[in-house]
């Protein structure tokens, strides 16, 4: 577990008259890896750099190519007398028109398939409540691992048991296979997999019901320690924190092998060539706090899009001597010149080879085949209800609405997300409807909305309600208003923006906005300041005043402070004005709330949740209420203006880094 300076291997490997024995050679370990799948079942569109540097576009990822891509490099690992293992960060739930339809029941079909290890416990397993969350631990046939939670006071968690601090894996014939406890083991090797989920899921996730959530890090060390004194020389913390927290823990936990990460979407290595980005370097290395380990950290992207290897190579003392390896996109073969991906546009067939060697020649990118049997059971199970439930046509746009969570990223500009920037305006637009405003006499100035509640780019052609309510926005997202101070306004934004800007992070929480317009200028490594913040009134951009309150819209989930937004609850902790929306038979029906409360579990977490003065909670499972207000205004907002794609929108968020 600890690693040795490559100085000391090549001095080790120095053999003469009075030099050091060399290290005696010992596990070799391919970690193959995915995160953040979000039932992205399908491939998703992509473009890329041509050989002129001009966009070429295509499709990438989806489980079924992931699928031969995990077999292929098992099968390498295997024929070089090296064991794998694959392991899936978490966020398998939410974020695709199969998952709002078939939930649980198309992960638990689908994931079965994979062959996986291990995955973490993510935040978006929480999502359509422990009952379904619990169906799916208990049926899914690898084990889901967080070491740093308590579900001893949640019925509905108490009795999984393939819900587990960790798991252990033996050397059994050059492979890596399950192992129920270190007894068992025989003298033979054991590499352990632990898990860890977010500490504070009770401020990100609104049901989480009795369970607790400890300390990362405390948890960390005390697993590591358990496991090493069982004998288990070889530690790998398959985690859902992010990133930047990853890194973190690697920096404040000895004895960490290498750590397998999810939640920030960070797509590890430069694919700058794929409009990707250029990330931090996979595979990057760590020094423990005692100075001598040091721990591997690595992670795959979103959507099934990549898949992340790392080789691990040990000494016979179980010391890490060396880590590398890299994501490789999965590419298709179809390739247009439109981004409507039309049959006109795909390229010529004498076109077809050579852009396939291009293709195929590019750093980190493979030409992957689909594993037919599972494109099958997609297209014949689960694709016709899919294809129905998208509904009318509602736009159309010639060429893609992107959508990036922090601007600069994926190839965007100081300006981010376009895609945010209309979802902001319709939500605006929406409260300020003459049959809304007869309801709630609240005239509302500004919308805001984070990077996170939007799961999904617009593809280029037809737009649909399904596009809308299955891809873009589908989660039960009530419309919340509420009023305040221009310099709470302001510390606002400058905190959510600060939290973002930190490398690594999870930047779901990043601000779009509507109504107002900022120019933040990051000034260090976890701090952003405002340098413009300006609000429209009677057609003129004017300063926000401090003094002055401004009344907002916003989802409910932000409202409530969860995402790192605590500020809103915080100004709600003793009593608010805020309303919130829902449609019960297809009509607005406004809910007042009274305050918002931080409860603290056990562990020290907080969660939020807003009183409501006549209910005890939104009836949003009930039978003729829609909870998705925030996709139905962008619905009716599309609906009137269905050129929108073809008009340029003012930005109104600028980030200087």
């Amino acid at each position: 577990m600890r690693f040795v300076s490559s100085m000391l291997v090549s001095a080790l490997l120095l053999v003469g008259c009075g030099s050091v024995p060399p290290a005696q050679p010992g596990l070799s370990l391919s970690l193959i890896h995915i995160n953040d799948t979000h039932s992205q079942f399908d491939a998703s569109p992509a473009s890329v750099k041509d050989a002129a540097g001009k966009p070429l576009y295509s499709y990438i990822g989806g489980h079924p190519r992931l699928l031969t891509q995990a077999q292929q490099l098992r099968a390498q690992a295997a024929q070089e007398g090296v064991p794998a293992l694959f392991l899936h960060g978490g966020d398998a739930f939410k974020g695709s028109a199969y998952f709002e339809l078939f939930e649980q029941r198309i992960n638990i079909d689908v994931l079965n398939r994979m062959n996986i290890d291990a995955m973490a416990l993510g935040n978006h397993e929480f999502d359509i409540g422990l009952t379904k969350l619990a169906d799916f631990v208990d049926k899914v046939n690898f084990p889901l691992l967080a070491a740093n939670i308590d579900t001893a006071a949640e019925p509905l968690l108490v009795n999984s048991q393939n819900l587990k601090p960790y798991s252990l894996f033996v050397l059994d014939n050059n492979q890596l296979k399950p192992l129920a406890s270190v007894d068992a083991a025989a003298g033979r090797e054991l590499v352990a997999v632990f898990g860890l989920a977010l500490q504070d899921m009770r401020a990100i996730v609104p049901d989480t019901g009795a369970v607790v959530f400890n300390n990362e890090i405390q948890s960390a060390q005390q697993t590591v320690d358990a496991l090493t004194a069982l004998g288990v020389k070889h530690i790998i913390a398959l985690t859902h924190l992010g990133h930047q927290r990853d890194l973190a823990l690697a920096g404040a936990v000895n004895g960490i092998d290498a750590i397998v990460g999810g939640h920030s979407h960070s797509l590890l290595g430069d694919f700058r060539h794929w409009y990707l980005g250029n990330q931090r370097p996979y595979a990057e290395m760590v020094t423990n706090p005692d100075g001598k380990g040091q721990t591997c950290v690595v992670q795959a992207g979103q959507f099934a899009q990549a898949v992340g290897q790392a080789r691990l190579q040990f000494n016979s003392a179980g010391e890490l001597l060396s880590c590398a390896g890299q994501n490789t996109l999965l590419a298709s073969t179809d390739y247009f010149s439109s981004a409507l991906r039309d049959k006109s546009s795909r390229i010529s067939a004498d076109k077809q080879a050579q852009t396939e060697r291009y293709i195929a020649g590019l750093p980190r990118t493979a030409i992957v085949a689909e594993d037919k049997a599972l494109r099958s059971l997609l297209d014949t199970t689960y694709l016709p209800a899919v294809q129905q439930a998208y509904g009318k046509v509602i736009s159309t746009t010639d060429a893609e609405i992107p959508h990036v969570r922090l601007p600069g990223s994926g190839g965007s500009n100081s300006h981010g997300s376009v895609l945010a920037g209309h979802v902001a305006d319709a939500l605006l637009h929406y409260v300020n409807r003459t049959e809304v405003q007869s309801l709630m006499k609240r005239p509302v100035q500004l919308a805001l909305i984070g990077a996170g509640n939007i799961r999904a780019a617009l593809p280029a052609g037809e737009v649909r309600e399904g596009n809308i309510r299955l891809e873009v926005l589908p989660f039960d997202t009530p419309l919340s208003v509420l009023s305040v101070s221009g310099a709470d306004l302001r510390a606002l934004l400058s905190d959510i923006i600060s939290q973002s800007v930190v490398t690594g992070a999870h930047t779901g929480k990043f601000p779009y906005v509507s109504g107002i317009r900022y120019v933040a200028q990051q000034t260090g490594p976890a701090t952003a300041e405002l340098t413009r913040l300006d609000i429209k009134q009677e057609g003129r951009w004017q300063a926000v005043e401090p003094q002055q309150r401004y009344s907002l819209v916003t989802t409910s989930y932000l409202a409530d402070g969860n995402d790192g937004w605590q500020l809103l609850q915080q100004l709600q902790a003793a009593h608010s004005n805020r309303l919130d929306i829902i449609l019960r038979q297809q009509q607005v029906a406004l809910y007042p709330v009274t305050r918002v409360e931080a409860t603290q579990d056990s562990s020290g977490t907080q969660s939020f949740s807003a009183r409501y003065h006549n209910v005890a909670a939104l009836p949003c499972k009930t039978d003729g209420v829609d909870c998705k207000v925030a996709a139905q205004a962008f619905i009716e907002y599309l609906r009137t203006n269905p050129a929108l794609w073809q008009q340029q929108r003012e930005p109104t968020v600028t980030l200087q880094r």
